[in-house]
């Protein structure tokens, strides 16, 4: 049997806290905010980074000395497009097999997103004129563009004959299954971030301590997947956002993970033993090729602040060999994989029915 199908879905009005999103703070401080000469706290006298000397957070608010005041709104939506296949044959003449295939076309979508807010000296509220901007540059959600699951059963050959050697031979051949599960397909997506040891507070970013600013792209930093466990995408394609940001330095979901490649397999005996009893010996394994799929790797980049870009977890010394305080995964610098699947697992199972 073999089925097509068309799978799609569209959200609109989604609660953003239900979403895999925020709240909206209708008392975020504006950006910019912690720039300006009247939100200074003269006794902290003069600073060159911008926002040093700002007034605390709640002082810096529109409705001042209160904290966040947060709204579940519905201005959320997402959307999904897909084609979903699957092909089955039914046990017949010793085997199975089945496939299911799911071919990702887009997801899209603002959920998980903030919203930009500007308050008008008159206490209006409305949204930031680059909202529009902010949200198309970070719509792409998380869509896995292959998805495929596999399995089959073959119910090996049996050895039939009358004589006593023959016999002797069925006894060890027959009666085994061989049955497998291939899981393969693409990986979720990944972006990469930055923190700075001082001076990178989001006040001193953006100038508001509720929005942030985003790392910056200065080249290709590859697919987000390399057999090279120390260098998963390119470290050099980034750089820290600077202060005056408005945020808008990179999208969302840039980098997608190692797709998924494993295949489990089992054999299994089943040794009749008269009236209705049998022993079931199986062997099942796990990931049965070993396969290396890597799942975590580091992906903030340290710096010492926005005016000294200093890398203070760099996988690498200056004359480009790799860290060796950095060999392992435990203590993976920026760009390293720190995280794989289980490798190989056997499991030998007996099972007497009756």
């Amino acid at each position: 049997s073999l089925d097509v199908s068309y799978v799609g879905n569209h959200g609109y009005n989604r609660l953003g806290a239900f979403q895999g999103g925020t709240t909206v703070n209708v008392n975020a401080v504006d950006f910019g905010t912690a720039y300006l000469s009247p939100y200074q706290d003269p006794t902290l006298g003069t600073s060159a980074v911008p926002g040093a000397t700002s007034l605390p957070d709640n002082a810096l608010r529109p409705y001042r000395g209160f904290g966040n005041i947060n709204q579940n709104t519905t201005e959320f939506w997402d959307t999904y497009h897909s084609i979903q296949t699957s092909f089955n044959r039914r046990f017949r003449n010793g085997a199975h097999f089945g496939v299911n295939y799911t071919l990702g076309l887009s997801f899209v979508g603002n959920t998980g997103l903030q919203k930009r807010l500007v308050h008008g000296a008159d206490g209006s509220i409305s949204t930031s004129p680059d909202q529009a901007a902010y949200e198309n540059l970070n719509k792409n959600l998380d869509n896995r563009r292959h998805v495929l699951r596999a399995n089959w059963v073959w119910d090996m050959p049996d050895v039939k004959s009358e004589n006593s050697a023959g016999r002797a031979i069925g006894y060890i051949v027959n009666d085994w299954q061989l049955s497998g599960v291939l899981t393969a397909g693409s990986a979720s997506h990944y972006d990469l971030g930055y923190s700075y040891n001082s001076n990178g507070a989001n006040k001193n970013l953006t100038g508001s301590p509720d929005y942030g600013a985003r790392i910056v792209y200065v080249g290709d930093p590859g697919n987000g997947c390399s057999d090279n466990q120390y260098a998963q995408f390119n470290m050099n394609a980034v750089t820290g956002p600077g202060f005056y940001s408005n945020g808008l330095e990179s999208g969302r979901n840039l980098l997608q993970g190692c797709a998924d490649k494993t295949v489990d397999l089992a054999i299994a005996r089943n040794i009749r033993l008269g009236g209705g009893r049998q022993v079931q010996l199986r062997l099942d394994a796990f990931n049965a090729f070993n396969t290396v799929v890597i799942t975590g790797r580091q992906t903030t980049i340290q710096y010492n602040s926005p005016t000294d870009l200093f890398i203070r977890n760099n996988q690498f010394l200056a004359d480009g060999s790799v860290d060796p305080t950095k060999l392992q995964p435990k203590n993976a610098g920026f760009g390293a994989a720190n995280g794989a699947q289980a490798l190989r697992n056997l499991q030998l199972t007996a099972r007497f029915s009756f």
